[in-house]
């Protein structure tokens, strides 16, 4: 890979903030690619003054990408549907029995739910506003909400809730979306800049929580890994399933990029709470065992 290629790449990465161990994922996705596909990219995230364009049948993405009007509230209905039963097991897991023995663990549930209800209203009147309707979830989705409300041990909830599900998807995904989405609708957009901010209050207390009790041997890396493996997998399902819609649009490899960094995310989460783990062959685990 040229010198022109890592310029672009370094300076696109110092001007997003973008964490230094994305680096190598992006390396690789350029290794494949010329120097206009990469203006590309970044023109995803780098729009400028430009405005993209948004009609009854498509959006145009300042950078040039066209989607169908149909796939765009198919996606938004998938963050719909993940925002709806995040906030609602943790609404439900605030009363549980397990919960409540943490009351600092039970409020941050009820602080989650209460603002997922209102990202979830946001979400919803932008379906609407762009004529479409609620409609249900991929099986793929489903089955990722599905497991996480299965969970029973609040240390373990703590960690798919605000861990593995928030980097897996709304880091990734959820934050580009919003970037690239908003010089085409601020005005719905405006609404949403909380739906896929990248750090909360509720975040931060909560890696501080699942540290502190992994420390205390309260929960083990074995068991963090076990879980996060699981779910990762059924995560890894869910996005591979979408990856067509990126393939109608031109922007397979981009997907693929994204679909990489979001499983590696949570993991690199783990690992600085103080997990021991060879981040690229958790990757290789969950990825071949899809």
């Amino acid at each position: 890979m040229g010198l022109l290629y890592e310029k672009l790449i370094d300076a696109a990465m110092r001007r997003y903030g973008v964490p230094q161990w994305i680096k190598p994922y992006i390396y690789k996705y350029a290794k494949n690619s010329n120097v206009a596909t990469i203006k590309q990219a970044i023109g995803f995230i780098n729009v400028r003054r430009r405005k993209g364009e948004l009609t009854k049948k498509h959006v145009i993405l300042p950078n040039g990408t066209k989607f169908d009007i149909d796939a765009v509230l198919h996606m938004l209905n998938q963050f719909y549907y993940g925002i709806s039963s995040t906030g609602e097991i943790a609404r439900k897991w605030s009363a549980d029995a397990s919960t409540t023995l943490i009351p600092e663990l039970a409020s941050q549930f009820r602080e989650i739910a209460s603002a997922r209800q209102k990202h979830a209203k946001a979400l919803r009147n932008m379906i609407e506003g762009l004529g479409g309707k609620i409609c249900a979830p991929t099986a793929q989705i489903k089955k990722v909400f599905d497991r996480v409300d299965l969970i029973e041990e609040p240390i373990k909830r703590a960690l798919a809730l605000e861990i593995i599900i928030r980097d897996a998807y709304s880091r990734p995904f959820g934050f580009i979306f919003y970037k690239v989405f908003y010089p085409v609708s601020p005005e719905f957009m405006r609404s949403l800049g909380k739906v896929f901010s990248i750090k909360s209050s509720n975040d931060v207390w909560i890696e501080r929580f699942i540290s502190e009790r992994l420390r205390r041997g309260e929960i083990t890396a074995e068991e963090i890994m076990d879980l996060s493996t699981d779910l990762l997998r059924l995560i890894y399902i869910s996005i591979e399933s979408e990856i067509y819609l990126a393939k109608r649009a031109g922007i397979e490899p981009e997907a693929q990029l994204l679909r990489d960094i979001s499983i590696a995310y949570p993991l690199h989460t783990i690992q600085g709470m103080g997990v021991g783990i060879d981040i690229n062959e958790e990757v290789k685990k969950i990825v071949n065992k899809k």
